[in-house]
């Protein structure tokens, strides 16, 4: 066999190879392909569920937010408000001390 023979035979069988790995590689990102889409099948339903409960969660955290303010808001008129009739009963209280003094 000659050289150009041999050397013909050698790059052949190099390209059978390499089509027979591209093949190979075609055919592992096929099943990657499919196997992520399987993954994702059956991961959504629950990617989902969590997205609803996250996000229910968070209304429920602006409403608590918004209640919060809203009591701070009472607890504050509450407190300034007794904070009104404490120096109401207080002046009451020195207005009756300074007459005795008198």
């Amino acid at each position: 066999m000659s050289e150009q023979a041999k050397k013909q035979t050698i790059k052949e069988q190099l390209e059978k190879e390499l089509a027979t790995w591209q093949t190979k590689m075609d055919e592992a990102k096929v099943q990657m392909h499919l196997g992520m889409k399987e993954t994702e099948d059956k991961i959504k339903p629950h990617v989902e569920k969590l997205d609803k409960e996250l996000n229910e969660a968070k209304v429920k955290l602006e409403a608590f937010e918004q209640s919060s303010e809203g009591a701070w808001e009472e607890v504050k008129a509450g407190v300034e408000s007794s904070i009104d009739v404490m120096k109401m009963a207080f002046e009451s209280a020195e207005k009756h001390f300074t007459k005795d003094k008198k």
